[in-house]
Formats: C-alpha cells, structure tokens, sequence
C-alpha cells in the first residue's frame, strides 16, 4: 500500500525503468520533480516497497543493489563491463534443478549471472567500468 509522495513517485521511477535502477540513480531522477526529497527517503521506501512485495531488490555481491518492478520469478544476467542489467528466464524451474534427494524445500531465489554482454563481448580490447 502506497502511502506517501515520495513512495509514489520512488513506485513510479522503478516501474517506468528496464534498467534496474540503483537508490541513487532513483535519487537522482526523483530530484527533478522533488528536489526536497533525500536519499535517506529514497532507501528507506525502497525497503518498504520491497517489504511490501511491489517491487524486488537485486542484490549485487561487491556492488550497488539494484531495484525491479517485475516480480515474477526470472533471472538477470549483469555484465561486468558496462554494467547492465538483463532479465532472463531458465528453460525450466530452478526447484526442477536441484537433486529431489537433497531434500531442499526451495521458496524462493535470487539468480545474478555474471559476464560480458554482445556489446562489450564484441569490442576487441572492452574497456570496463567494472569488474
């Protein structure tokens, strides 16, 4: 339940974005139509929102966590060079992945794969900001 402006506007800004903004990146954009609002806002809706199941956090290893607003289950590929985010989707389930004889009871998952997208793969020498 959105109650506030800037949790509206922060709702807003993730699901008109495909690339997975950062708290930052989402401070940033929000500052043009509501330059009161502090990123110490920003991060705390965007806990609630999580909280609340309207948004999913990505969580990077050893980077900055990333926001997205597509909640049904899929992965995302994140290249090291440019930084970009990618959904992706498994053949199958992950639960159809693991050994039924490991008795793991799979409720949910976070799948980040890591690499070089087409763009950066094709460049001779990539230059990375990353990684």
């Amino acid at each position: 339940m959105v109650k506030t402006r800037q949790r509206e506007l922060i709702l807003t800004a993730v699901r008109g974005s495909d690339s997975h903004p950062t708290a930052d990146e989402l401070f940033q954009s929000i500052r043009a139509e509501l330059p009161t609002i502090s990123l110490a806002t920003v991060y705390r809706n965007l806990g609630i929102l999580t909280e609340q199941g309207l948004i999913r956090k990505i969580e990077i290893p050893d980077g900055r966590d990333r926001f997205d607003w597509r909640l049904t289950d899929h992965e995302h590929f994140l290249c090291r060079c440019c930084g970009r985010i990618w959904d992706f989707s498994l053949a199958q389930p992950i639960a159809a992945l693991v050994p039924p004889e490991m008795g793991f009871t799979i409720q949910d998952h976070a799948l980040v794969v890591r690499g070089l997208c087409r763009e950066c793969s094709a460049k001779a020498a990539p230059v990375c900001a990353e990684g």
